[in-house]
């Protein structure tokens, strides 16, 4: 008994310390509260979110709210936006230990409703993280007037003035709510027709939005153009996180290429001009203008619902060229990639070409070396047929004396020789037998075979010419045969 006694003591012990432990936990930072307001249909409610820290000042703060939209139409709210349908974000920067946001909504059938926390994100004042506990607003709504309830809280009243949008008539109306003005736009004064109407402005783009009113009092914002006084559908579109855009019903600017065709998109029941490409299946062009307030084409892809910055054509027509120059810069233009292709492998191929006939030229003038090395062949040296007949230097001065002593005995019979003066000259016989004894001495003649005189100093010469043909026939130059040689065959004239 005693041992039971024991153990259920400490059974009872570890139960009554899990809760405690539970407690220490949980321990929140403060705590997210509503009001449970009751109204009835057709009324306004006003719902308080109060957020509250237990642990010292609060920081940034960012609640996230869902109610039913079926239920409840967001009207307005500070320090709170729309995300959607059914969804709102309150935003604050804290300084205190408790931030309230008043949102403001319109019942719209009868029944229980609440407002609740999908997220939130507390920071301290001193840049810690602050877990609070997350509570509810329920709201009752009792049968009410359902002829107040309207779109966007807006009736219909005397002061709207009638404008007409692609043949619809639309009533512009200054009633409208803050929460269904477009993020990024502020309200504005504009003069209409005399009168100052309530619209709003992006200001970095400058686009004007008017609210329009349909014939069933559904409104809606409608771009408005300043230029004529007119208004057009309306369609913001985010891009990016800094940058939208908004489709426009005007087809200024750049031309298209040919490829593309007229069509009409549909967004959101709203209807704009667009250009499909025939080539891409799902893609199209539109003509917007950007949060920064620059008009230009965008390409949609409907297949992924994204937008893309589209670089048209210029603002003139475009001319085709039929000339034959023409039609050949067309297809270099359309198959641009083709010809570079085609261009650098016919490069490839020439200097493939270029390679292959210098290593044969190379080849070729090695096996010409090892061929004129091996019958000892001269390659610099001319074919001594083609070579004029080596002189000897001696030989040579003694031509080139003797033209000299022929030219010099020409020029002088030809200039100290005149037939006048011989015809003219007397002279008798026993002069000139004379003159001939003083010029011709025996002496220097020597008796012949035949008894005839000859001259002593011929003898040099032929001894010269001699040497000179007996060192030709001893002398070889480069790989020259004896029957190479050139022979001289002398003939006595005399």
């Amino acid at each position: 008994m005693k041992i039971l006694k024991k153990i259920s003591i400490i059974l009872l012990s570890l139960c009554l310390c899990v809760p405690c432990f539970s407690m220490v936990a949980e321990a929140a930072d403060g705590r997210i509260s509503f009001t449970d307001p009751e109204t009835a249909v057709g009324e306004m409610v006003e719902v308080k979110c109060v957020v509250k820290s237990t642990s010292g000042s609060l920081g940034n703060i960012e609640v996230k709210l869902t109610y039913d939209s079926s239920a409840l139409r967001f009207d307005s709210g500070d320090g709170v936006t729309a995300d959607g349908d059914g969804a709102l974000t309150c935003t604050g920067s804290g300084g205190s230990e408790e931030a309230t946001f008043n949102i403001k909504f319109q019942a719209l059938k009868e029944g229980d409703t609440s407002v609740s926390v999908s997220s939130a994100t507390i920071a301290s004042s001193g840049g810690g993280t602050l877990t609070l506990d997350q509570g509810s607003s329920a709201v009752k709504i009792a049968e009410g007037d359902p002829s107040k309830i309207t779109d966007g809280g807006n009736t219909s009243s005397a002061d709207d003035i009638d404008v007409e949008v692609n043949g619809t008539a639309y009533k512009l109306s200054d009633n409208f709510a803050e929460a269904d003005i477009p993020a990024g736009y502020t309200k504005t004064e504009i003069q209409f027709e005399g009168q100052a109407r309530q619209m709003v402005a992006q200001e970095a783009s400058g686009i004007t939005l008017g609210y329009l009113l349909d014939g069933e009092g559904k409104g809606d914002f409608f771009l408005y153009n300043a230029d004529n006084a007119t208004f057009s559908p309306f369609e913001q579109i985010n891009i990016s996180d800094t940058t939208s855009i908004a489709l426009l019903s005007e087809k200024a600017g750049g031309k298209l290429p040919k490829t593309f065709q007229e069509v009409t998109l549909t967004l959101n029941g709203k209807d704009f001009p667009a250009w499909q490409n025939t080539e891409k299946d799902g893609f199209y062009v539109v003509y917007a203008v950007n949060s920064n307030g620059d008009k230009g084409y965008y390409q949609y892809d409907d297949g992924e619902g994204t937008y893309q910055r589209y670089e048209a054509a210029d603002t003139t027509e475009e001319k085709t060229d039929n000339s034959l120059m023409g039609k050949i810069g067309n297809f270099i233009d359309k198959h641009i990639q083709m010809m570079v292709l085609i261009v650098g492998l016919g490069a490839l191929i020439v200097l493939i070409l270029i390679i292959v006939l210098a290593v044969k030229l190379h080849n070729r003038n090695a096996e010409l070396d090892d061929l004129y090395d091996e019958y000892g062949i001269d390659e610099e040296e001319e074919p001594e047929k083609n070579r004029p007949a080596v002189k000897d230097k001696s030989a040579t001065r003694s031509g080139l004396k003797k033209k000299k002593e022929e030219d010099s005995f020409d020029d002088f019979e030809e200039d100290d020789f005149d037939e006048d003066d011989f015809e003219d000259a007397s002279y008798d016989d026993d002069d000139f037998e004379d003159y001939e004894d003083d010029l011709i001495d025996e002496d220097d003649f020597e008796p012949y075979d035949d008894g005839a005189l000859y001259d002593d100093s011929l003898d040099d010469d032929i001894d010269d010419l001699d040497d000179l043909l007996s060192e030709s026939k001893t002398k070889k130059r480069g790989h020259m045969e004896t029957d190479d040689m050139f022979k001289v065959d002398f003939i006595d004239l005399d």
